[in-house]
Formats: C-alpha cells, structure tokens, sequence
C-alpha cells in the first residue's frame, strides 16, 4: 500500500512537472510562421504553421517570403534575402532586423517594435486607421516608409513622428539628416547646376527628378528654364534669369511659402481643402495668395506685375501701410510698384500671354541653377538645420533622418513629440 501511494505521489508530480513545462513553452509561444519558399529558422527549414519562439532567427532566401502572424493583432511579412530575429517587447511583438525588408501590419494601439542599426521604430495603429509601414535595410541605412498609421523612429536624438504618406531614411553612425522635400524636377533646360549653400564653388548639376527640398532656390540663368511639380501635384514653371525659394511646402496642412526674387513664375495650384491651408508667393513689393488657382507672376527691383490665369487670385503689397488688395480673374493684371497698394486691375489677355509664353518650356535651350539653402529650423519642432548632404543637421550622434516623397503619393511633415 505504502509502494503503490509513493509511485501514485511520484507519477502525479512528473505529469505536474510536465504541464509546467508546457505551459511555460505555450507561453514563450509568439505566433505562427507561414512560408512561401525557401525560409528557415535558425538552421532548419521553416513549415507553414510553425511556431515562433524569442530568440528565433528567420531567413528568407531568394524569391521566397514569410508571414508571422503575432498573438497579438499584428503581422510582419518578410520579404526574399531578408533576416530578422523574434524577440520580445513589453509593448507588444518585436523584432530586429538584420538585413532585408519588412512589411508591418498593425491594427491596435500598442506598437510592434522593430530593430534596426542605431535605434528603432515603433509602428502603431487603431481600429479606425490600421498601420502599415515598410521597413528595409541595406548596410546601416534604413528606409521607413509608412502606408497608414503612424511610425516613431527612435535614435541618438528626439523621437521622430512619420505619418501616412512619409518616407525616411535613418543612417547609423552619425551621418547627416536633411529637411522635408518639397518636390522635383519635372521638367528642365540643359546646364543647370546645384549650388550648396556653405560649399562656394561646388556646382552640381540639375537635372530630371531632381528633389527640392525646403529652403532651396531654383535659378535659371539667361534662356534657361525648369518646371517644378510641389508634393500635393502644384507645379511652377520658372521662366529665364528667375531666382525662386522654396520656403515651405507641407503637402497634408496644404501650407506652401514661395519666395520669388527676380524673374518670372507661372503657379498653378492645386486645390487647397485643408482648414487654414494657403498658398502664398512673395516678392520685394508683393504678397500673392491663392486657393485653386493658376496665375503668373513678373518682378525686378522696382515692381511686380501679376496676371490671373484661372480662378481668383488675391495680391497685396507688402508694405504694411498699403493695406489694400485687388482680386484677379481670369486675364486680369495689376502691377505692385516699390512700397505702393497695388493697382486697380486691368483686363489684358495679351500681357497674361505674354507673360505665360516666358515661363513655357520650349524643351532645348537654356541653363539653369539650383542652389541649396538652409533652413533656420527642422519640421515640427527642429530635426535638421538644412539640406541633404549640403550643410550638417542636427539630429545627434548616432542617427540621421532624411525625408523624401513615397513615389505617388504625398508625403507630411515629421513631428517631434
């Protein structure tokens, strides 16, 4: 009897220790792997519908991927030649990627978390707005670009905020970040070159898909001339011997700031919808504000002349004493000159002709400048001092962002929380 209750006492403690064991194992578990492919885990070959455990390491190899769908409501695709490790998070699911591309899906509020050289990113989601953001790396740069959501990018420096729509590129090691792109060269005369702010004597050339980014001058010199298309689908044609900033371009608040020195612009703008959204165009004497609408605009060191092309366009001077302003319409012109209100308009399809055919592009001659400015300050609170790979930015050792437009779509700017 005593026999028969110790094996009794000593069969329950091993199926006790048992299910201890496989409690702590289903409790490592993390989620399921499935495999189109070649992919393994660790050194052996990965099956549709296994288990993933931290610590695993999963590989892709060519024209292969894998989906890791988490416990949690989140999954990762993995796209061919990719590897990254599952770990574990107390923010939810997390990875580190190693080399490859990512695809994150994220439908709740708690972040997945995702490793990459020098920090990493956290991509969040709610019911009503799923995130999604593709993550790859090649070397130590990686390149951020959310679908929906949002996305943090945690470095050396503040927290960076990247919204549907944004792209980015984090470099480890303390390389350089630049400002937000305003746009690209769309269209453009032979012989342009990029002047960078701070580099004297640096030319570099201008050329097709060419991005601009806040705070640069486009220049055209003599018979030159360029066609700019802006994020949110303006674009601005720059007639010859014309010196134009890009001050602002913010796609999603739809605020762009232009600055035109000397020359000849023709703007047509995309239709602003946003609350407290503007397109405004300055010059020495003038204020040009618009909200879907196309115009040309001409200057010089005493005047400024305007000419509506479609729609309204509002112009004032810029001498705050001169408060009035003239509202243009189609084929109507008004001339601002030097600390004067501007004049009454005139109706004068010719001049609006005239000055259109300066800013239209022929396609041969010409030559143009692009030259690099820096801005005072990083979007959203101050990420960079200036532009990509023209004068350093500020975003600490260890980690630099660059900002550029997802193909087809518009980007916003980054924030810093």
């Amino acid at each position: 009897m005593a026999r028969r209750l110790v094996l009794f006492v000593t069969v329950s403690l091993l199926l006790g220790a048992e299910g201890l064991l496989a409690a702590g194992s289903n409790a490592q578990w993390l989620g399921t792997l499935w495999t189109k492919g070649s992919v393994a885990v660790g050194r052996a070959k990965a099956y549709n519908g296994g288990t993933i455990l931290p610590g695993d390491v999963i590989t892709t190899g060519n024209d292969a991927s894998a989906w890791i769908r988490f416990r949690s409501p989140a999954s990762t695709i993995m796209l061919a030649n990719s590897e990254a490790v599952v770990g574990r998070s107390t923010l939810g699911p997390s990875l580190e990627l190693r080399r490859g591309t990512l695809v994150v899906d994220k439908s709740a509020m708690d972040a997945m978390r995702v490793a990459i050289p020098g920090g990493f990113v956290l991509v969040r989601g709610d019911e009503q707005f799923p995130a999604q953001c593709e993550l790859a790396l090649v070397g130590n740069s990686s390149m951020v670009s959310v679908k929906g959501g949002r996305a943090e990018i945690h470095g050396a420096g503040k927290p960076v905020v990247l919204h549907a729509g944004q792209a980015a590129r984090m470099e480890a090691g303390g390389q350089q970040g630049g400002p937000p792109v305003a746009g690209k060269v769309f269209r453009e005369t032979p012989e342009g070159v990029l002047l960078p702010q701070g580099q004297e004597g640096q030319e570099i050339p201008l050329k097709l898909d060419q991005e601009i980014n806040w705070n640069d001058v486009i220049r055209t010199l003599r018979v030159g001339r360029a066609q700019l298309l802006l994020l949110d689908g303006t674009t601005l044609n720059f007639g010859c011997c014309s010196s134009t900033r890009i001050v602002k371009h913010d796609p999603q608040a739809q605020q762009t700031k232009i600055e035109l020195s000397v020359g000849t612009v023709q703007a047509d703008v995309k239709e602003i919808t946003t609350p407290g959204g503007k397109f405004q165009l300055n010059t020495k004497h003038a204020v040009i504000g618009v909200i879907d609408t196309s115009f040309v605009v001409e200057t010089d060191d005493m005047k400024t002349r305007v000419c509506g092309v479609s729609g309204t366009t509002e112009v004032k001077s810029t001498n705050p004493n001169s408060p009035k302003t003239v509202i243009l319409h189609k084929d109507e012109c008004t001339v601002v000159w030097s600390g004067l209100a501007p004049a009454d308009p005139v109706l004068s399809p010719a001049e609006t002709a005239s000055l259109m055919n300066q800013t239209s592009l022929p396609g041969a001659a010409g030559g143009g400048v692009l030259a690099a400015g820096g801005a005072a300050g990083g979007v959203g609170g101050g990420i960079g001092n200036t532009t990509i790979a023209l004068v350093a930015a500020g975003t600490g050792a260890g980690v630099g962002i660059v900002y550029w437009a997802t193909r087809g779509e518009a980007p916003v700017s980054p924030s810093v929380p």
